[in-house]
């Protein structure tokens, strides 16, 4: 599990990462660009919400059936 926490911040990372330096190097005018970084740092961020979302109900349910027992 702990490995998978890993790997799920380490992708988030690597796509905002990517995603700036993509937007970094378009040519656009300042304010465009900080408002593209804005929104795209956003999605992320609402995906990365709802992914921990999806775990925890994950764990409840895995929670539940052991209890169940």
């Amino acid at each position: 599990m702990k490995n998978t926490g890993i790997a799920i911040i380490s992708l988030v990372g690597g796509l905002i990462i990517g995603s700036a330096l993509t937007m970094l190097f378009a040519p656009q005018s300042g304010a465009e660009l900080r408002r593209k970084i804005k929104d795209s740092i956003d999605d992320e961020i609402n995906r990365v919400k709802d992914k921990l979302n999806e775990v925890e109900e994950q764990i409840e349910e895995a929670r539940c059936r052991c209890e169940e027992n």
